[in-house]
């Protein structure tokens, strides 16, 4: 591997190299510490949520209370704390208790209007719902104020069911978004009545919650393509790991149908039909065995031959992928990219270029070599 020293116009330089990771896509990839911004606790550590400022800054959530929102100053070379959104009281000491996503409504030269979804601890404290708040950021002060909450999850599920939260959001304008639902690792999920608002995409606006579909898992990614198709990344049981197109009033068959793996009986929740979606929507794109997917991104137009296509990010697979996406909504080739690092958040930043973050508290980033 050949290192090579360069300016990163980014806060914490570590150091940059350029590599053919994968057949012939050659990326330049471009690595910094943001560990401060990374959730640790005895269960695992998890890397922060991403969210891109158009003037190249970034906004991320996490930290050791996992809760924390903060500015990764680009100019300052510094992680900033703009303040705490979830309390103490609302979370126990376990990363999977942390800020999920964030997205951007809108900004100025030195504010933003931002929406932060999270797990947090309800009623009793003896339950786990999902929550999205409405969160003000000012950068001249470097604080943050919470205006109000658009969305609680229903029900409120046993405490021990936190995994699964998925909480991805997609803006659709400053005063819309779509968001995903995971199951919460609910042991009543395969009832249709009790499960509620889990296992679900919304839309959602400060007024307004409208459900979209259901049947999900445990969707953590999720992006609008240009042509305005709707797309999750989604993670199966043992394998099934699947890419959705998202229909209005569709049911995409968790925990009915699952082209993943039986699970034992001492799991939360045991599939009807595995290896199959019949009866249900079927995915246009699935793994067996899992790769567990995280963050969707569509490339911009500086990609070459993969501009306009999609990327992934992974966990298990520490991976990029790369997909081609065709007119018809069909995914007709897969290329992967090894990167080394569990990919928690992905996004594109003003120069275009892929960012990610880790869960060793890394923020990377992916230029296509020319």
């Amino acid at each position: 591997m050949k290192i090579k020293r360069s300016l990163l116009v980014s806060f914490v330089f570590l150091f940059s190299f350029s590599s053919p990771a994968f057949a012939d896509i050659d990326l330049d990839i471009q690595t910094m510490n943001a560990s401060k911004a990374a959730t640790r606790a005895g269960n695992g550590d998890r890397g922060p949520a991403l969210a891109v400022l158009k003037n190249g800054n970034l906004i991320l959530g996490g930290g050791n209370n996992g809760g924390t929102l903060f500015l990764g100053d680009g100019q300052k070379r510094a992680v900033i704390t703009l303040g705490e959104l979830i309390a103490p009281g609302d979370r126990q000491k376990d990363s999977r208790f942390a800020i999920t996503d964030i997205a951007v409504l809108s900004e100025g030269t030195n504010s933003a209007k931002l929406l932060v979804s999270y797990p947090r601890l309800g009623t009793g404290k003896k339950c786990v719902e999902v929550v999205v708040d409405q969160v003000d950021a000012n950068f001249k002060t470097n604080k943050i104020i919470k205006n109000k909450t658009w969305f609680v999850s229903k029900p409120c599920v046993p405490i021990n069911a936190v995994q699964h939260a998925a909480g991805r959001m997609e803006k659709i304008d400053a005063n819309n978004v779509y968001l995903t639902i995971g199951d919460l690792g609910f042991t009543k999920i395969n009832d249709l009545q009790a499960r509620g608002d889990l296992g679900s995409v919304f839309q959602i606006s400060a007024t307004t919650v409208k459900k979209i579909s259901t049947g999900h898992r445990n969707a953590q990614g999720i992006v609008l393509l240009a042509n305005k198709t709707l797309l999750t990344a989604e993670h199966g049981p043992r394998g099934g790991d699947e890419i959705n197109i998202i229909k209005p009033n569709t049911d995409y068959g968790w925990p009915f149908v699952t082209f993943g793996k039986p699970y034992t009986s001492t799991d939360y929740v045991k599939p009807a039909k595995t290896g199959t979606h019949a009866g249900y929507q079927q995915p246009i794109k699935y793994w067996v065995p899992s790769i567990a997917p995280t963050e969707l991104v569509q490339l911009p137009d500086n990609w070459g031959k993969y501009s306009k296509q999609l990327v992934m990010g992974t966990l298990k697979e520490e991976s990029l992928v790369f997909m081609t996406i065709n007119a018809q909504n069909q995914i007709t080739s897969e290329e992967r990219v090894n990167v080394g690092e569990r990919i928690r958040d992905l996004d594109v930043d003003e120069n275009r270029s892929l960012v990610a973050t880790t869960d060793s508290g890394n923020i990377m980033v992916f230029k296509l070599n020319k």
